[in-house]
């Protein structure tokens, strides 16, 4: 069964050989990796072609469609039956496509996930900390925050393998700055399809590394407008989590104190705000970002991974 393999990238050559050779050393060797190098950069387009697996082809935009329109033009010269996506600073370990595709014989129309290794400068987690098993929104899963310790929910692009067919009833939005969430949104609240999670760790994610991302970093007015655009599909409860934590967040970090009345105002008349979404919207707010960072990194490492 053939999978392809697409890898966006940009100005980070050595990041992507990683992951590469994390492709090519699949337990499962009926696959293709399309890299598309997401426009002019001759160092990283060198290093690709440097490496020698026919199953390996690259694409190089002529300028750059941003993470979301390389994953979608990588999907576009696809011939697999089923599509997986690797950030190009993440890495597989050898038996996650083999492992997820047995999973998926029994859920052949579902987007299949895995768990995740995250490792940061300051811990190493396994994400999610609760499986999602479809019984609530995926939005609630994804915003609604369970604890002051933070949301249980996680579904990361690096895990994703799901039929081709099914990809092209959704895509990723080139347009939205939360591209991967609305995928994810759309999937299951558009075209019906489900989540499954094997329960095993497959993938390694590195995060809060400070390093240019293909991804282009997202304001708190943007993330907002977002928030707005997607309120018709999404509960009270779910707009009120990602409106204090999501937005919150990236308001307090940008020292944007004016929306600090506006996304309470917003989260009360709009959501359905729970206490500890108010509580952790403070926090933001009086607590330095690098001992929030510790505290992140404390609170997953006590947890492990449970079902729904």
């Amino acid at each position: 069964m053939l999978v392809s393999v697409v890898i966006p990238t940009l100005h980070r050559p050595k990041l992507v050989v990683r992951a590469i050779d994390s492709v090519l050393r699949q337990t499962h060797q009926d696959l293709e990796l399309i890299v598309v190098v997401d426009g002019p950069d001759e160092d990283t387009v060198a290093v690709v072609r440097s490496v020698n697996d026919p199953r390996l082809r690259i694409i190089v935009n002529p300028c750059s469609l941003t993470a979301a329109g390389a994953r979608n033009a990588g999907v576009d010269h696809a011939m697999g039956e089923w599509i997986a996506f690797l950030d190009d600073d993440d890495e597989w370990l050898s038996n996650k496509l083999e492992r997820q595709l047995v999973f998926a014989a029994g859920h052949p129309s579902a987007l299949i996930s895995c768990l995740s290794r995250v490792v940061t400068p300051t811990a190493t987690y396994v994400q999610p900390r609760l499986i999602y098993d479809n019984s609530t929104p995926i939005d609630e899963y994804l915003f609604d925050r369970r604890s002051l310790r933070g949301g249980s929910g996680f579904i990361q692009t690096s895990s994703y393998l799901l039929p081709r067919s099914l990809f092209h009833r959704v895509r990723f939005d080139v347009e939205s700055p939360h591209d991967d969430w609305e995928f994810l949104l759309r999937l299951s609240k558009r075209a019906g399809a489900r989540v499954e999670t094997v329960p095993e760790v497959l993938v390694v994610l590195y995060f809060e590394e400070q390093r240019a991302s293909l991804t282009s970093s997202t304001t708190w007015s943007a993330s907002l407008g977002w928030l707005e655009s997607v309120r018709p599909i999404i509960t009270p409860r779910s707009y009120s989590g990602f409106c204090l934590s999501v937005v919150g967040s990236r308001a307090a970090r940008e020292g944007a104190y004016m929306a600090f009345p506006e996304l309470l105002y917003r989260a009360f008349r709009n959501g359905s705000p729970r206490l500890r979404h108010v509580l952790v919207f403070l926090l933001f707010w009086l607590a330095p970002q690098r001992l929030q960072r510790q505290l992140r990194g404390l609170f997953y490492g006590r947890t492990g991974p449970r079902l729904a």
